[in-house]
């Protein structure tokens, strides 16, 4: 599957447009799609796995390195990938903040509630594929553990994108 180049959160406004135009519907359509893009993100996250990616590392990981790939195999995995993803929660957080007040003025009750708990599955998942942004917050509030994974995080990108490259054998000779 490519890349969704930014056509998730236009997605997302499309949707918050119809869920405003035309709350009895569009709200259940923007409750819909959000638990399907939801529901195979977080079947995405599971299916990354940690182990595998240990084993491309060619250079031995630090402990710290090696817990920040076994929390966030996916965002080390496919990167473009969780940077567009993460792209498309931050439109259905921003869009689910403007969408639930108004679909509660509008008395549609059940699908503001609905849209307003799906919040939490968002944060969880930007936490998920974006944990330097939330490593940052969690160490400007003084979480150690935060500051120490944030520290670790460029040497493991580092050693996962380091390719191993065979080195030329020396045979002493200049002129071959």
């Amino acid at each position: 599957m490519g890349l969704m180049k930014g056509l998730g959160a236009l997605a997302v406004a499309a949707l918050a447009g119809w869920a405003f135009l035309a709350p009895p519907s569009g709200s259940w359509a923007f409750a819909a799609a959000e638990f399907a893009f939801l529901a195979w993100l977080a079947r995405a996250v599971n299916r990354a796995d940690a182990a595998a990616l240990r084993s491309r590392v060619h250079e031995p990981l630090e402990p710290d390195e090696a817990d920040l790939l076994q929390r966030y195999p996916l965002y080390f995995e496919r990167p473009a990938f969780a940077r567009e993803c993460a792209s498309t929660l931050a439109a259905l957080g921003l869009a689910s903040l403007v969408v639930v007040p108004w679909l509660t003025y509008k008395l549609q009750w059940a699908p503001a509630v609905l849209i307003g708990v799906f919040v939490f599955a968002v944060a969880r998942l930007t936490k998920l594929l974006s944990p330097v942004y939330a490593l940052r917050l969690a160490t400007a509030k003084g979480d150690r553990d935060a500051l120490r994974l944030l520290s670790a995080h460029d040497g493991a990108a580092r050693k996962l994108s380091a390719h191993h490259v065979p080195q030329p054998e020396q045979h002493g000779t200049a002129g071959h």
